[in-house]
């Protein structure tokens, strides 16, 4: 993908309003200003190396844009991950050109460097990202069970990367924070964690909606508004993204006279 422009001067206003500065969130809003998320985080990044180095060091500010690189700097703990095969790297590959084809406005997003590798030992989880781990994603044998559900976990995981990004720049939810549960009954998450999963269910609605599968709309439907329920105690640049996402989910709705009878 294109690599990341000057990061752009930030007044008080822009940093208190996300939204704003960004023109949505990824994945929710076409015209998304994804290269001038990238070169903030860039630019935190290299702030951060310094920093910890005491000098400026060799790497550019958009040489921080590699999932290596900033897994180094974040002196991350080991991951549960083993290589891919050529041939699911292949798959990877080809559902990322399908869902471009879907949502073209998805397509600079799909592209951000991403190292993906096996999920193993899987613990009964299909996929996989974490902040400790930025631009890499872990998918389980069962990611590749399917076509539809590869890209499924796709977009699930790249919505999360792209949020990690977000996060490095605006904090989401208040210190201390109490953990919450899922809708999926999922517990011991933190507010933040149940935004990402609302923002999730919105980017898969957008998929869903493109491929006509109106039930699974309605499913995850339900789900996002879990989740926005369940993300309290935010931040208030963390509340602007839960409203704006709750906004995002209602938009993209089945007309009810379109959905599948059953």
């Amino acid at each position: 993908m294109a690599s990341a422009s000057a990061a752009p001067a930030l007044t008080r206003k822009d940093l208190a309003d996300p939204l704003r500065l960004l023109d949505g969130l990824p994945f929710l809003d076409d015209g998304f200003r994804y290269r001038w998320l990238l070169a903030g985080a860039a630019a935190v990044r290299h702030t951060q190396a310094q920093q910890q180095s005491g000098a400026r060091g060799d790497v550019p500010p958009q040489g921080w844009l590699t999932p290596s690189a900033v897994y180094a700097l974040r002196n991350s703990p080991p991951m549960p991950a083993r290589p891919l095969t050529p041939s699911r790297r292949a798959a990877i590959t080809s559902r990322l050109t399908e869902l471009e084809g879907l949502v073209p406005a998805w397509g600079p997003l799909l592209r951000l460097p991403v190292r993906y590798a096996r999920l193993f030992p899987d613990r009964g989880a299909i996929s996989a990202s974490s902040r400790a781990w930025p631009q890499h994603v872990l998918l389980a044998d069962a990611a590749f069970g399917t076509d539809a559900e590869l890209r499924e976990q796709l977009v699930h995981e790249l919505a999360h990367q792209w949020l990690y990004l977000i996060q490095e720049m605006w904090r989401l939810e208040t210190p201390d924070a109490p953990v919450v549960t899922l809708p999926s009954g999922t517990a011991g998450r933190s507010p933040d964690e149940a935004l990402g999963a609302a923002h999730v269910a919105a980017a898969l609605i957008r998929l869903y909606r493109a491929t006509g599968d109106h039930d699974r709309v309605r499913t995850l439907t339900g789900y996002g508004a879990g989740c926005l329920d369940a993300a309290r105690h935010l931040a208030p640049a963390g509340r602007l993204l839960a409203d704006h996402i709750a906004d995002r989910i209602a938009a993209h709705l089945p007309d009810p006279g379109s959905a599948r009878a059953g």
